[in-house]
């Protein structure tokens, strides 16, 4: 006679065990979605400061050439102006 006791599962525990393991699949997705969508955002974050870094740069070069435009302009206005 066979007097070990064997455990069997209900159909109940086998769903939340799956239940269970579905669960944590959908919870490391979205975490690892979440990740991606998180490293996307800061990438264009630094993309349009640096885009931003370079206009300001851009913009201060165009205005040191335009003074340097108006002094030379002055000055060749005022060489005319003095052989009249």
């Amino acid at each position: 006679m066979n007097t070990t006791l064997t455990a069997t599962r209900s159909t109940a525990q086998q769903v939340a065990a799956g239940s269970g393991r579905l669960q944590e699949r959908v919870a490391r997705r979205t975490g690892l979605a979440l990740l991606a969508w998180s490293r996307a955002a800061e990438a264009r974050r630094a993309r349009s400061e640096r885009t931003r870094a370079d206009d300001l740069a851009r913009t201060a070069g165009l205005q040191r050439e335009a003074d340097r435009l108006r002094d030379a302009n002055f000055s060749t206005l005022a060489l005319v102006a003095r052989t009249f």
